[in-house]
């Protein structure tokens, strides 16, 4: 029986029309200038059956395309006592099955990407020792504040006022005060806060740097930043697995230093230092009523700044105020015995810092 079929030449780059015709264990191939080909089983290379009904064979650059539904039928007739068309894994599973098949693959790195990863750098984290973080902090300290200017008498007494403050823990916090026009401040892991003198400026009340101060401390004591480069660098190995590009994982620690002045920390991450800051301060015995006070002037702040393309970082990176405050709020109306006096002793200290 004879089919149309196509002959591809990809030495020419070819497409000929042709006459295919079936026997016993050879393949005729006829042009329309009478030219024979013929093929064997021993030349062909391939045989594609596509779910047309179409047939692809291959003879090294040679491809003969058969869209005769019925030729298959007749190949494997001059071919009885041989297996042309091997299907491949796909073939047989159809495109529901490679849907299942890449499902099957992307989920599991997915739930390994947003929750393995998280609890092990979690857990890797929790495991520094203050010692390591120090010794990292102390790097990105020299490097971050190489380009301030420390005022060194307001740092020697706000260094003071926080070791009067008694939030204890397991880090030794150094406070450096710098001269800088942006209402500002962050934390270094292993004990270092930097703290932008504007943001001193805009303060009235002693217990509003308590606030400050307990709030950053929270973010050292609670491990955030080396909880984050944890989960970047557990994240980047992930890729790194998958992609095959095992570029330097040191870099995802650099970056991560040079972000900490642009306080780029998660929403959560923000409120629970918030929330453990409030608990720093009423261990102390500070009216709980600096922190949404203070955040009350930040918002102040913003707003006269808001039409500024140069608006303060701590506010532009930080979570809502509004937010921040209203969870506040809710949690000093939920507490009975809210300590209103400010200790005398800060009260003191805060004088000092005052006439600066």
């Amino acid at each position: 029986m004879r089919y149309s079929a196509t002959f591809h030449d990809r030495n020419s780059n070819t497409a000929t029309p042709a006459t295919v015709r079936t026997e016993p264990g050879v393949l005729f191939i006829q042009f329309e200038n009478g030219q024979i080909h013929d093929w064997t089983l021993s030349d062909l290379d391939s045989a594609r059956a596509l779910d047309d009904g179409s047939v692809i064979l291959q003879n090294g650059k040679h491809f003969l395309e058969v869209t005769d539904p019925g030729f298959r039928a007749g190949l494997e007739r001059s071919f009885p006592k041989n297996k042309l068309f091997r299907e491949t894994f796909f073939d047989r599973i159809g495109v529901v099955g490679c849907l299942l098949v890449v499902a099957g693959i992307l989920l599991p790195l997915l739930a390994l990407y947003f929750f393995v990863a998280p609890k092990i750098a979690e857990s890797a984290a929790g495991k520094v020792p203050p010692e390591i973080e120090k010794q990292i902090g102390d790097a990105w300290f020299h490097s971050l504040t190489a380009a301030y200017k420390t005022d060194t008498a307001k740092t020697r007494r706000v260094q003071t006022f926080y070791d009067s403050l008694g939030y204890g823990g397991d880090y030794h916090m150094r406070i450096t005060v710098v001269n800088e026009p942006v209402v500002n401040a962050f934390a270094i892991p292993g004990g270092h806060i930097v703290v932008f003198d504007s943001i001193l400026g805009i303060m009235d009340a002693p217990e509003q740097l308590a606030a400050l101060l307990a709030h950053e401390a929270s973010h050292v004591q609670l491990k955030h930043s080396t909880r984050s480069i944890f989960r970047e660098l557990a994240n980047s190995l992930i890729f790194n697995l998958i992609f095959g590009d095992y570029g330097d994982l040191s870099a995802v620690v650099a970056q991560h230093g040079d972000q900490l002045a642009g306080l780029s920390y998660s929403r959560s991450l923000e409120l629970e230092a918030d929330a453990n800051g409030m608990l720093l301060m009423q261990s102390s015995g500070i009216p709980l009523r600096g922190m949404p006070d203070l955040f009350g002037k930040m918002k102040t702040v913003f707003e006269e700044n808001s039409a500024n393309s140069d608006v303060p970082n701590f506010l532009s990176t930080h979570p809502s105020l509004d937010e921040r405050m209203r969870v506040i709020e809710e949690k000093i109306e939920s507490q009975e015995g809210v300590r209103s006096e400010v200790p005398e002793r800060l009260q003191l200290l805060w004088a000092d810092i005052q006439r600066l």
